[in-house]
């Protein structure tokens, strides 16, 4: 064969037994190229030390290949993003030497690609091979004639122009392809248009017979007594053969079932179905154990020759959504259950990880899920403006108990929201989602699927229902004919009304089935009241804005365009716009948050947001059972914004408020029902005082509520019976506890600040779980700025692996904040058992610190709060 140039030369494997999968992750370069030049640089022949070509990864993104070569500034500093918009208007063409041995008589080769975004055209030393169009769906090459005298080949892909496709505000019936949404330019995400060969290629070299996939499924019996697991296969049977399946227990990996199927020669599929006597059930988080099965499916020739394999974990769960008690006549249903219990979702929002989708991120993955899971969540909600998500993504739900609804790439577009509805579009999701939702089948994690994010009438504010639009209809019909044991929703939110907004739930509280927002702090006394006041039977929309984590700002933000914070500021405008809410913290803190201040700024939003988000949590778990799901927006972010609606931040550190929803997600919690944080203009301080506990509160549990001053003295204090034992509702269902209302005085402290500090105890007296917000007296959360010193001493334990705080002296210390004080580029991250604290003069804590994938050496956290002295912690 010719000489291909300076391709990196690839490993050369050893003869391929009768079914053999190689990997093609090494040695790929890319190059640009404008019209058709892609045609004259992909063939035998190309001049040695031909230049253009630069390194690439597969899996991987264009964009990030051409950053790490140097030919785009970082696209997450500043407005560096804008100078790299020219690079999805290029066909990327990819290429690498492919080395292989000849296939033996009546061996086949066949390239498989997960996934190409968006249309590729691949070709073997120059000669066309293959066209495909579409993000999310594999496809497969056979290259037998191609490559049939083995020896040295040139493989190429160009990666061809991304499609037209429309930003946040533009109009859902002009899109018609089914790619990720967010990268053509969102209000968490600046326009970068992903392309790439971002998941992986393989090359198969298979016998007569091939398992070309398989999906697998599981199901307990109504009683639990047996679980039925069926296994489907797509094969190529140019011989007889017999498609194998046996599962193995949990753990131990004894072999408890096994079955056969017999497959005659020209077969294209196969099945069977497997019964595990007694199986032991998965459950999500909080409500049980996780327990995995092993499912190895098998081809085998006529002399029992293994001619292919899969491996997939499984678990046993029936799923449900159930009408909510309480909730009016013909709304959907909305309460999850989950083996006959009923449960509350506690949700959150999630987005994909990073705008360049392509780029393996496997720690940021695990530890991102990992803060879900130690945060309460047992529902993530992934957002229909991304990705239909990974493998390894549903793998890790699996494992930690985290229920999904999974929703396809479909979004609104604020000026028109509805899909197109022509029958090319149609049938082009159709054929997607029935490649799409086999393959995710076999994961007990996944609970729910839903056509997209906010498909609505938009003059009207109405979501739609299936009937009114095709694209929905042809989605839940190809969800219910090949997953029928999974949950169906129409939309987020799936209405009658579109919005949580105090107006619409007054003139129509009955219309609040699954709604959207607000994604803003209402201001004080406002945001109390919305949430107050809400009906809604599903909330799985709604935030509150705040600005990004210190080490994140300074790391995107150039030194000299950090001041002022506010949207006047043009680079502050590009990274997070929508979100920068610098004006209404401003009057939330009466002027004292200093538009110049940048530390000021960030520690006055991001208490709003901790504070703001909190309380929309507690109020909607408040309204349990008859409310039976609260998913804040959002999680994570895909680019480190200056500001955004993210409780954890690109880089995957938790702002304040990840902490306020973990408190109010414990299974044990106590709060409180009040009218605002600033009382200027009230003559008593009024409380409602509420708890709730996972397994029941005993009988004789008490509630107390006190109001300290910042010395620790209180002005008032009460104790209240906990209300009603907790004792499960419908099927295990356990709805919150008020345990009534508490009224006194307004105090006046010296400094206008007091403490709420809230107490659940059990009937011997201890403490359950405690609770502490922060009051003025003022119209604002002013004088938080002139709060006396406090003093703190710090000691940490060997490794870092806790820190010691006490109070010695002065007023209570406000605002506590632990952050880890290593550099931004620091592999891996610090996370931190509690945070966001206020300890009273006297109080000591001690925080776990868990350094997630981060090399043992130098460690250091960041102390602060609103009257400490910043400082490192070694």
């Amino acid at each position: 064969m010719t000489p291909h140039g300076p391709v990196p030369a690839a490993t050369r494997p050893e003869p391929a037994p009768e079914s053999a999968v190689l990997p093609l992750d090494g040695g790929w370069q890319v190059r640009g190229c404008l019209g058709d030049t892609w045609r004259w640089l992909c063939g035998p022949g190309r001049p040695a030390g031909e230049p253009g070509w630069l390194p690439a990864r597969v899996p991987g993104t264009v964009l990030d290949d051409l950053h790490r070569a140097g030919q785009v500034p970082d696209p997450c500093r500043g407005t560096n993003s804008l100078a790299a918009e020219w690079v999805p208007q290029r066909t990327w063409l990819y290429r690498r030497q492919l080395t292989t041995p000849a296939p033996a008589p009546g061996q086949r080769a066949v390239l498989r690609f997960e996934g190409v975004d968006h249309e590729a055209t691949v070709l073997v030393d120059g000669a066309e091979v293959a066209r495909h169009t579409g993000m999310f769906v594999p496809f497969e090459v056979d290259v037998t004639d191609v490559l049939a005298d083995g020896g040295s080949h040139l493989l190429a892909v160009a990666v061809h122009p991304a499609p037209p496709g429309e930003p946040q505000v533009g109009r859902t019936d002009r899109v018609r392809v089914h790619k990720s949404r967010m990268t053509y330019g969102w209000d968490f995400c600046p326009r970068m248009v992903h392309q790439g060969i971002w998941k992986p290629v393989t090359l198969e070299l298979a016998g007569p017979l091939r398992l070309v996939a398989a999906t697998v499924g599981a199901l307990p019996d109504e009683d639990g007594a047996t679980g039925r697991v069926r296994v489907e296969a797509t094969v190529t049977a140019a011989a007889p053969g017999t498609l194998r399946a046996e599962v193995r227990s949990p753990g131990g990996g004894r072999v408890i079932a096994t079955g056969e199927a017999d497959i005659a020669a020209g077969a294209t599929a196969a099945a069977l179905d497997l019964t595990v006597h007694r199986p032991r059930l998965w459950w999500p988080r909080g409500h049980g154990d996780q327990p995995l099965y092993t499912v190895e499916v098998a081809l085998a020739d006529a002399a029992g020759r293994r001619a292919g394999a899969r491996r997939y974990e499984t678990g046993f769960r029936r799923v449900a959504l159930v009408r909510n008690p309480g909730g009016p006549e013909g709304a959907l249903p909305y309460t999850l259950s989950v083996g006959g219990r009923r449960l509350y979702a506690k949700g959150w929002n999630w987005v994909p990880m990073d705008a360049r989708h392509g780029v393996p991120r496997p720690a940021l993955l695990a530890h991102l899920l990992r803060l879900a899971a130690d945060a309460g969540v047992n529902l993530l909600r992934v957002w229909g403006g991304g990705l239909i998500e990974s493998e390894d993504f549903y793998r890790t739900c699996d494992r930690l108990g985290l229920l999904v609804w999974q929703e396809f790439a479909l979004s609104s577009s604020g000026i028109d929201s509805v899909p197109a509805a022509d029958p090319e579009y149609v049938a082009l999701l159709s054929r997607e989602a029935r490649a799409i939702v086999p393959a995710l089948r076999h994961h007990p994690s996944l609970a729910v699927w839903g056509p997209g994010n906010e498909l609505h009438d938009t003059a009207a504010a109405r979501p739609l229902a299936e009937s009114d639009a095709p694209v929905i209809r042809a989605l839940a019909s190809a969800v219910a004919e090949l997953d029928p044991d999974r949950c169906w929703l129409p939309g987020s939110p799936s209405g009658p009304a579109f919005l949580n907004r105090a107006d619409l739930v007054a003139a129509a509280p009955d219309a609040q089935h699954d709604v959207h927002g607000p994604w803003e702090h209402q201001g004080h006394g406002a945001q109390q009241r919305l949430y107050d006041t809400a009906t809604c039977l599903l909330h799985s929309e709604f935030g509150v804005e705040g600005m990004a984590n210190a080490r994140t700002w300074e790391a995107v933000v150039p030194p000299a365009d950090r001041r002022p914070t506010g949207r006047d500021n043009q680079v502050l405008e590009h990274l997070g716009a929508w979100w920068n809410n610098t004006a209404l913290v401003s009057a939330a803190f009466g002027g004292r948050a200093d538009p110049m201040d940048p530390d000021a700024v960030r520690r006055a939003s991001q208490q709003l947001q901790y504070d703001g988000l909190r309380y929309a949590v507690e109020a909607n778990l408040r309204r349990a059972p008859r409310s039976s799901g609260t998913l804040p927006w959002q999680f994570d972010e895909p680019f480190p914004n200056a500001w955004c609606t993210s409780a954890v931040d690109h880089r995957g550190d938790p702002k304040p408020a990840y902490h306020g929803v973990r408190r109010a997600y414990r299974p044990c919690h106590v709060c409180a029902r009040f009218a605002t944080q600033a009382w200027a203009g009230h003559e008593a301080f009024s409380a409602e005082l509420w708890s709730w506990r996972q397994d029941g509160t005993p009988a004789g549990a008490t509630v107390t509520g006190r109001l300290l001053g910042t010395d620790g003295e209180p002005f008032a204090e009460h104790t209240l019976a906990a209300g009603p034992p907790a004792a499960p509702g419908p099927h295990g269902s356990v709805p919150a506890a008020r345990a009534g209302a508490w009224r006194v005085p307004l105090p006046a402290p010296s400094d206008h600040l007091m403490l709420l500090d809230l107490v659940l105890r059990g009937p011997d007296g201890t403490p359950l779980a405690g609770n502490r917000y922060v009051h003025s007296t003022t119209a604002d959360l002013a004088p938080l700025f002139d709060l006396a010193a406090a003093r703190v001493e710090a000691v940490t334990e060997p490794g870092l692996g806790a820190v010691l705080l006490r109070h010695t002296g002065g007023p209570a210390a406000l605002g506590l904040y632990l952050t880890d004080g290593r550099p931004y580029e620091a592999p891996g991250w610090a996370v931190f058992g509690d945070n966001m604290l206020d300890l009273l003069p006297g109080e000591a804590v001690r925080v776990p610190v868990d350094w997630c994938a981060a090399p043992g050496g130098e460690r250091t956290v960041r102390l602060e709060g609103w009257n400490v002295r910043a400082r490192e912690l070694r």
